[in-house]
């Protein structure tokens, strides 16, 4: 009787541990090229991030890789993850992992002030833009154009470059640039977003190596948030990736 009080108790308590949540979420740091505070879009890109990861057991910190490309970091070992994966730098790649799939599809439009008369959108050689340093895609593009462009260190400094007359113009994934835009007392009253689509971007989830073993776990919540309700995230829904 002692014996089948022990098996009976034994049965429940491994129901029960099969059945409960993970106790310790498993810690994984990710790696973002600019702080995120005052751009709604990117918070609730980033929220989207954090609440599909918690659900299969890991709890996501943020570290700012400002100065610093996200995808060496990520290489070297000091961060495990990066979601802005644009698939253009190829170095030392053998030591990730992405998701097979893209969470995002980003679309670069061109910001600009409406009161300059003498700027075209459709013909960018000859003025000067700026592309913010981690929108890598962008930069690319602008190099095969033959575009003159500066690098800025993130989307609110090409507000503020543009505001100062550095620049005649920024190229920005749509959102980014409309949070930036509205971030700035003065650029909110007097920068325009442009009718032309520079360049659409699919943008990857990539991890350390070492994510390996638990890639398909992760993927697979990923697609089910990816159709499920995305009403939380107005400002990014016409781009997350509905069909992954």
């Amino acid at each position: 009787m002692k014996w089948a009080f022990i098996l009976v108790f034994f049965v429940s308590s491994m129901a029960m541990a099969e059945q409960s949540p993970l106790q310790s979420p498993k810690p994984v740091v990710m790696g973002l090229p600019f702080h995120v505070k005052r751009i709604k879009a990117i918070m609730q890109y980033q929220d989207f991030i954090n609440q599909t990861m918690s659900s299969v057991g890991y709890k996501v910190s943020i570290r700012n890789t400002q100065g610093s490309p996200p995808n060496k970091m990520l290489t070297d070992g000091q961060i495990d993850a990066i979601t802005y994966d644009d698939k253009t730098w190829t170095e030392q790649r053998d030591k990730t992992v992405s998701l097979s799939f893209p969470i995002i599809r980003t679309r670069g439009r061109i910001f600009f002030k409406g009161n300059n008369t003498r700027f075209d959108e459709t013909k960018l050689a000859k003025f000067k833009g700026g592309i913010s340093n981690n929108n890598m895609a962008f930069t690319e593009e602008a190099t095969r154009r033959k575009l003159k462009f500066i690098n800025t260190a993130s989307p609110l400094q090409s507000v503020v470059d543009l505001m100062s007359g550095k620049i005649d113009y920024f190229v920005a994934i749509q959102e980014v640039g409309l949070g930036a835009v509205d971030s700035h007392p003065e650029g909110k009253n007097s920068i325009v977003m442009g009718k032309t689509v520079f360049l659409e971007v699919p943008l990857y989830l990539t991890f350390s190596r070492k994510f390996q073993s638990d890639l398909p776990r992760i993927e697979s919540a990923f697609r089910k948030a990816l159709t499920g309700d995305l009403s939380k995230y107005p400002l990014i829904i016409e781009n997350l990736n509905k069909e992954p």
